[in-house]
């Protein structure tokens, strides 16, 4: 089935678009925001494809059209994905080239010229400076979908001039049914889905990328034991670590430690993020104060802030890793 058939979720998002084309008023740009995997790309390509639609926006794509058919294949000529060719940086020439140099350029069927902006983050401010002179003063049929997962790193006057929409995170039960199609294990279907937090991309590359489910079995295996590992053990951890995983096993440091907390205040078992964990959670809850807990997650956020400033990687978490030990064995 077309991935424009399975959007899933964010009925309130597809709801604002549909109230904007009744009322005549959808804006010029949007920044669709949200971690990776959650399903920017899908949302926007959908939405991008119902508002060409020649049947209206109302039923969403309707798949028939000659307008949804060069949609659903991506050989829509109003519809541009905005690529970048390495994986760190959207420069500015590919901004000038794919879009400042063809705006101008009116639609060839429908109402509206639609610029998909993958990874808008990645605009250092002279790219986003020259984009904004775009938005600013866009031609009547322009419109501007700028996708991010961490729109604070685009510049206050974009953000001005966009419209922001939070990908909405998919209930439980949707990540497992969609899980479940894939005849993944049962216990993996469950940790996965609770540890994806409503972010099906994630919970997929979890139950199907080996190496994504290595990193997040090592991660729960040193945090199960963290106040037992030894500064060699630490050291090994970290050292094999990539900066780009780094921002992963810190989001599982934060849903472990969030779930020592509940089961420290007793806020019950069905809402943990590793459930089958409970015996180590309820150990450590009664090994910790609440002082205690509130200075790692004080560390855990310092982590976040050194890693954003590109202090080496290893450097962060052997550091992290020592003082949430202190803290356990405290």
């Amino acid at each position: 089935m077309s991935e424009l058939k399975q959007i899933l979720g964010n009925k309130q998002n597809i709801e604002h678009f549909r109230e904007a084309v009744r009322k005549g008023k959808v804006s010029h740009a949007y920044i669709i925001d949200g971690p990776e995997g959650i399903g920017k790309k899908t949302f926007a390509g959908y939405i991008a494809a119902a508002l060409l639609c020649e049947k209206g926006i109302e039923e969403g794509p309707c798949m028939t059209c000659p307008s949804c058919v060069k949609a659903d294949t991506h050989n829509h000529p109003d519809i541009i994905w905005v690529e970048h060719e390495k994986p760190t940086v959207l420069s500015i020439d590919e901004i000038r080239r794919q879009v400042i140099d063809t705006v101008d350029i009116i639609p060839f069927y429908g109402p509206f010229k639609i610029y998909i902006i993958k990874d808008a983050q990645l605009l250092n401010d002279n790219g986003q400076n020259a984009l904004l002179k775009t938005l600013e003063e866009p031609p009547e049929y322009a419109l501007f979908f700028l996708l991010t997962d961490n729109c604070d790193k685009l510049l206050d006057t974009v953000r001005s001039r966009c419209i922001k929409l939070r990908i909405e995170p998919l209930p439980k039960e949707v990540i497992i049914r969609e899980l479940e199609k894939e005849g993944a294990e049962k216990a993996l279907v469950e940790e996965n889905a609770g540890i994806s937090k409503g972010n099906l991309g994630l919970a997929k590359r979890l139950t199907d990328d080996e190496e994504k489910a290595a990193l997040k079995n090592e991660t729960i295996k040193a945090l199960k034991n963290m106040s037992n590992l030894d500064a060699l053990e630490i050291f090994q951890f970290s050292a094999d670590l990539e900066r780009e995983d780094g921002a992963e096993v810190l989001s599982y440091m934060r849903m472990w430690y969030r779930d020592v907390a509940m089961v420290k205040n007793q806020a019950g078992s069905g809402r943990l993020y590793f459930e089958k964990e409970k015996a180590v959670l309820k150990r450590q809850a009664d090994q910790i104060t609440p002082e205690g807990l509130g200075r790692i997650f004080d560390a855990i956020a310092e982590a976040g802030i050194r890693l954003d400033t590109f202090v080496k990687c290893e450097a962060v978490f052997e550091a992290l890793f020592l003082k949430i030990r202190e803290e356990l064995r405290n």
